[in-house]
């Protein structure tokens, strides 16, 4: 079963970066079917993908594994939430760049 976190997180990041579905799959030599699924969660995330990712979309591998780990159990609705969008936005303030970050 795949980490719905990880490929959510492999979404946003391309997103953020502005690239297309086709542009990624051309960059990582894979077919953009096989980015979609990955995205969709019909596909397990490889190391070697996330490590492409990784290099092509400049985000340490560590921050993309961070949306791998599982949560054992039912956390209540409002904790798993907050874990969630935790996770979330700590990854977006890693995306932001230092100089951007400075001047706000």
């Amino acid at each position: 079963m795949t980490q719905p976190l990880m490929n959510e997180a492999l979404k946003i990041v391309r997103l953020y970066w502005g690239k297309t579905q086709a542009e990624l799959a051309d960059t990582l030599g894979v077919s953009q079917s096989y980015i979609s699924e990955v995205e969709k969660g019909k596909r397990e995330v490889t190391m070697d993908l996330l490590a492409r990712y990784s290099r092509e979309m400049k985000v340490p591998m560590s921050s993309l594994m961070l949306f791998a780990e599982k949560v054992e159990g039912a956390p209540p609705l409002t904790r798993g939430k907050l874990l969630v969008a935790g996770k979330a936005l700590d990854f977006l303030r890693r995306l932001i760049p230092d100089d951007i970050e400075k001047a706000g």
